[in-house]
């Protein structure tokens, strides 16, 4: 069960990671949310579609820092 559990974790991940890779093309082409939404929904993607009008999950952008990484 708990691997289960574990594999729809990571796919709610990825699918949000993805949403997020969608949103950023969009803004790329100067749609806003609800323009890109409206036109992948025309074309079937109706998940990403209405996920796009959700405020992200996931930080794409990498987190840059200054200390150290942690000796293992």
């Amino acid at each position: 069960m708990t691997d289960r559990l574990e594999f729809l974790q990571g796919v709610a991940k990825l699918h949000a990671f993805y949403t997020e890779q969608v949103r950023m093309l969009a803004h790329a082409y100067n749609l806003t949310d609800e323009q890109a939404a409206k036109l992948l929904d025309g074309y079937g993607y109706y998940n990403v579609a209405r996920s796009i009008l959700h405020p992200p999950k996931v930080n794409v952008i990498p987190v840059v820092s200054d200390e150290p990484e942690p000796d293992a």
